[in-house]
Order: structure tokens, then sequence, then C-alpha cells
């Protein structure tokens, strides 16, 4: 298990899956707002499911930073 938190794991996925290299996102970064769209945020949530090893819901649509965090953080948990 890496050192860093679920949500610094996210923003670095978000970051490469993105092309963001230095934008600062927050829980609260809404993930439309930085650019990208649904076909990016599929992908973002395919590297999630790589990077901590959990199935996310295909009906889930995290709009924000925090929602992917508590998504992953609820899988994590069970």
């Amino acid at each position: 298990m890496s050192d860093q938190s679920t949500f610094e794991r996210v923003c670095a996925i978000v970051r490469e899956q993105g092309g963001l290299d230095d934008t600062e996102l927050t829980n609260d970064t809404k993930l439309a707002d930085v650019g990208l769209d649904s076909l990016a945020v599929v992908e973002i949530v395919m590297s999630c499911e790589d990077e901590f090893d959990v199935e996310i819901d295909p009906d889930a649509s995290p709009a924000t930073i925090g929602e992917f965090v508590a998504i992953i953080d609820g899988l994590l948990e069970n």
C-alpha cells in the first residue's frame, strides 16, 4: 500500500489522464470544470480500479474529486 492518501493518488490519476500537470485539485473540484469529458472520466474510473484494485459501480458517475475519493474509500472498507 502506498504512503499517499486516496485523495493524493486519485489526484495523480486525474492529472495524468487529463493532462493537467500542475492544476490544483481539491475535493470540490468538478471534473467538467477542469475540462474532463465523459470519456476522460471513464478512463479515470478504469485507472482508479487498477490503482486501488477495486471495481467501481458502472452507474456511479462521480462529478468531483471528492466523490471519486468517497467511492474508492467506501470500496476499500469492504
